[in-house]
């Protein structure tokens, strides 16, 4: 009853080591003393046994432990929340009390006090057997035998596997979350609610909709590392829940391998972007150069005649400070491309902060502007819109990604011509929006189905890896949000990067 009600205090687990010795002590005397069955002695309606002095302390120690275990079920059975195993309990219950009571009064009380009737304890016990086939053929399983499911497929298992009370209590675990969590034995965590090893899993939710997701895992002594939870409902045959199967995968290697495609996919993003910020810097640098030499001219010129007049009216002096302007104006623009390149470039994490969209997508478009203005022009419409938590480079990410693939998308529709790419923000009561909607050939139906599937790619050798889109939907979905794509074919596509508020 402790291993199947998961009552596993340490007091009670050396009580019940202790009284599986005193069995075993009395088996030894009762197979080579007469203290307790002194011999076999013919009745009017077939045998019995002579008792011994011992036996009035075997009998109770005996009906003691059985009544012992029937009150610690009923007091743990009462307070689980499933009710089919309430229900199941109660039955089994039954099973166990009546043949307690015959075998106690044909074999034990009667015969003690010199009344020998029919010993009917043994044949009583046949229906605490119908009661575990009963349990069987109407839940599909019985608390009785909680092995029956396959022991060997668990401890062969690389994930961990762990079966839970429908309060989150552990009932059983396989040795692989045993050693996810760093204990010894699996006596170590039995009975322990599962949110004191993952506490953002709700158990309540995972009841509801059985549903997946990432947390963190914090073992019994040190660290914390990721993992993914599936959880699903364990029913009965009658379909009434009886409890939770959570089945924890450690993540540690997938981060890390995820981590190196995320990096990869900004340094190719980086690339794709190369050629046009090059031109948007090598633009103010040109014309800061002439501004320089003029300047130059016009110092020499200073230093004969402090105050020259030019054509215009105005003094040398005047102009060059017009000239020194401009120039630190084109250098500030240069260093603005260099710095959002290098922002969104760094390989390392940032943690989640609260951010304005608006100016997410402004910095976003002055890196791809450069790359993608021969092929299309972004048309920027901000609205008014509240700040988001999330990781801006993982969003900026999803952006530029999303805009490099409108560009292509616009040149194999338009063949030459420049098309359109309209950029906006929006907002509803829970969440912000991000659209990009372009004006090219739009997505077949087939290709919609797999779009953000990874290596998946509609474009020709060497121009796509297939991994922008499935990299963009997962780092959306890491940050708390979704991407949603609305396309024909033949009539543009709408991206949309959806953020909770």
């Amino acid at each position: 009853m402790m291993e199947l009600t998961g009552d596993s205090p340490h007091a009670r687990r050396r009580l019940l080591t202790l009284l599986y010795a005193v069995s075993a002590l009395y088996l030894i005397i009762d197979w080579s003393t007469d203290l307790i069955h002194e011999r076999v002695v013919r009745v009017a309606w077939g045998w019995a046994f002579e008792l011994g002095p011992v036996y009035p302390l075997f009998y109770l120690i005996t009906v003691s432990s059985i009544v012992f275990g029937l009150v610690l079920a009923h007091r743990s059975y009462r307070s689980w929340p499933s009710g089919a195993e309430r229900r199941q309990a109660r039955g089994i219950g039954a099973g166990i009390i009546i043949p307690l009571v015959i075998a106690s009064v044909t074999d034990g009380v009667l015969p003690f006090l010199g009344i020998h009737v029919w010993h009917l304890g043994t044949a009583s016990i046949s229906l605490l057997g119908a009661t575990v086939a009963w349990t069987f053929y109407r839940y599909g399983y019985s608390l009785l035998a909680p092995g029956t499911f396959a022991q060997e497929i668990l401890e062969a298992m690389s994930d961990g596997l762990a079966l839970l009370h429908l309060d989150g209590r552990i009932r059983r675990v396989n040795p692989a979350l045993i050693r996810m969590v760093g204990a010894r034995t699996s006596m170590e965590i039995l009975g322990l609610n599962i949110s004191h090893f993952i506490p953002d899993l709700d158990v309540v939710t995972a009841i509801q909709e059985e549903a997946e997701g990432e947390y963190r895992l914090k073992p019994l002594y040190a660290g914390v590392f990721p993992v993914v939870v599936s959880a699903s409902v364990l029913k009965d045959r009658r379909d009434d829940p009886t409890g939770l199967v959570a089945v924890v995968r450690d993540l540690r290697e997938v981060v890390e391998l995820r981590q190196r495609l995320v990096i990869s996919g900004r340094m190719a993003a980086v690339g794709q972007l190369a050629a046009g910020v090059a031109h948007e810097i090598n633009n103010p640098m040109a014309y800061v150069r002439a501004n320089l030499s003029l300047l130059a001219e016009h110092v020499a010129k200073l230093s004969s005649d402090p105050m020259p007049e030019i054509p215009s009216g105005e003094t040398l002096a005047d102009e060059c400070d017009e000239l020194i302007r401009e120039s630190l104006d084109g250098i500030e623009r240069a260093s603005s491309i260099i710095r959002e390149i290098k922002n969104f470039s760094h390989a390392g994490h940032t943690k989640p902060e609260r951010v304005d969209p608006n100016e997410l997508v402004e910095a976003t478009l002055r890196m791809a502007t450069p790359q993608i203005a021969h092929l299309a022009l972004p048309n920027f419409a901000p609205a008014n819109v509240p700040a988001v938590l999330c990781d801006p480079r993982e969003i900026q990410q999803v952006l530029l990604n999303l805009l490099i693939n409108a560009a292509d998308a616009v040149e194999v529709a338009r063949l030459g011509e420049r098309g359109r790419i309209d950029v906006a923000t929006r907002s509803d009561d829970g969440h912000v929006y991000i659209d990009v909607e372009d004006d090219g050939g739009g997505i077949e139906s087939e290709v919609l189905e797999r779009i953000f599937d990874p290596f998946f790619t509609t474009k020709p050798a060497g121009r796509g890896t297939g991994l922008g889109l499935s990299l963009s939907y997962e780092m959306m979905r890491r940050n708390g949000g979704d991407l949603l794509v609305t396309a024909n074919t033949g009539r543009g596509a709408r991206f949309s990067i959806v953020l909770a508020r």
